[in-house]
């Protein structure tokens, strides 16, 4: 990664105390954190504190919150409901070997919201719950092969750490992208236990899964391609999925754990395509650590342990009472309405984007769907990741730093999901900043 010398200057000049910490964290964790998805270079700020849509950070330079957490905090951070409820559970405990009621609130209300949700399951991340809807499709099925799309991330559990940012030069052809393993230390067999599709190209996609739908357990896709770039999918892709899969008795899986965001229900609310089981997790925890997996309950009752069970599943914190309480209250806040006012509100940012990169003669495509957002230097429409994979990527990498340096945090990839905490003014403020440091690069 090579900067502008000026945009790195002021980057070292704002932040000597978040490279302190980073040099010192570099002792005790590699790399100087616990997620490589957050790291970019020259080194992270450290935060201290957050705020509705400010986050501070160790230098006391406060910017503007455009990513939330990796588009977990919708409310923004701390909002009051949240904090209230939380502060009078702790007195009452933290975690218990026992369920709790607030489990059974969360749980009615994802039931209710999800076309796909007969029944409910809780974890403690996104990536548990694709392990499980995974592990349930195999076990209900008998199969263990299945298919994702490249580019589409669900985790990091060694069955989905395929085909998602890779070289393209190295995957084959754009229609049929060859499996390859996006993490070293996977074991024997698990590329070949995936067949890797085309996003958003329907007829290529449907070819490769007609020749292997006699070994597929399951189809597991984004809707949305969240954090490579916030792509939605066309509707036909998704609406030819759900034929195929239903003619052929595989399992559809949603991974909604980013686009759940879009409408009360989902994208599967907002496409009209209902899969068969759904993972969530980021917004329905309220920010605290979460995730879920359900969906038809006759495959959901294969956890069920007065019936068996067949799939086994546990976890010390699972549906904690903090989180379990703190999610429901986020998932009361979320009503229709809010959901119509960050989509518009995110629809004027992405217009906004596009109007200055037009005044300033640089390509761009703005995707996303209701409250996400992604900036890609690129002068075609962004269908898949192959798309993304072409954009520009040094001015992306300076246009992040720059926006650092101008009070905005976005990803470094430069997608993010607006929270309720931010206001007209806060928009306009990212759109002078944004083109501000596009004006630097010229």
């Amino acid at each position: 990664m090579t900067f502008n010398s000026d945009e790195l200057t002021r980057y070292l000049e704002l932040t000597p105390e978040s490279r302190a910490l980073w040099e010192e964290a570099r002792e005790y964790l590699p790399g100087g954190d616990s997620r490589n998805s957050i790291f970019w270079r020259p080194y992270p700020i450290f935060i201290t504190s957050a705020s509705g849509c400010h986050v501070v950070d160790a230098d006391n330079v406060d910017r503007l919150d455009f990513i939330n957490t990796m588009t977990t905090m919708i409310l923004g951070h701390g909002p009051e409901p949240v904090l209230k409820a939380v502060q009078g559970q702790l007195e009452h405990g933290l975690a218990y070997n026992a369920p709790n009621r607030h489990q059974i609130r969360l749980a009615k209300l994802l039931c209710q919201r999800l076309p796909s949700f007969d029944r409910v399951r809780f974890t403690n991340s996104g990536t548990e719950a694709t392990l499980n809807t995974l592990r349930a499709a195999r076990a209900f099925t008998g199969k263990s092969r299945f298919a994702k799309v490249e580019g589409g991330y669900h985790g990091t559990h060694d069955a989905v750490s395929v085909s998602i940012r890779v070289d393209p030069a190295l995957a084959g052809e754009p229609n049929r992208p060859q499996a390859l393993a996006s993490s070293s230390g996977l074991a024997d067999g698990v590329v070949d236990q995936v067949v890797v599709l085309p996003f958003n190209e329907t007829d290529s996609a449907l070819a490769i899964l007609e020749e292997h739908r006699e070994e597929l357990a399951a189809v597991i896709v984004e809707p949305l391609l969240g954090s490579v770039g916030m792509v939605p999918a066309k509707p036909e892709f998704l609406q030819m999925l759900r034929r195929f899969t239903q003619e052929h008795g595989i399992i559809l899986i949603f991974d909604e754990v980013i686009s759940f965001r879009v409408a009360p229900g989902g994208c599967q609310e907002y496409y009209g395509v209902t899969p068969d089981l759904t993972s969530l997790g980021k917004i329905i925890g309220g920010g605290f650590a979460v995730g879920a997996f359900g969906g038809r309950r006759d495959i959901m009752d294969l956890y069920d342990p007065t019936l068996g069970p067949q799939v086994g599943h546990a976890g010390t914190f699972n549906a904690n009472p903090i989180t379990m309480l703190a999610g429901a209250v986020t998932l009361e806040e979320l009503t229709p309405q809010v959901y119509r006012k960050l989509s518009e509100r995110t629809d004027y940012l992405r217009h906004g984007i596009q109007q200055i990169c037009a005044r300033q003669e640089v390509p761009v495509q703005v995707t996303g769907l209701g409250s996400l957002f992604g900036i890609h230097f690129i002068d075609r429409p962004i269908n898949n990741y192959r798309d993304i994979a072409a954009g520009d990527a040094a001015l992306r990498e300076q246009v992040f730093l720059g926006l650092m340096n101008e009070g905005v945090l976005l990803a470094p990839n430069l997608v993010g999901g607006l929270s309720t905490a931010i206001s007209q003014p806060d928009m306009d403020a990212f759109l002078s900043a944004f083109e501000r440091v596009l004006q630097r690069q010229n």
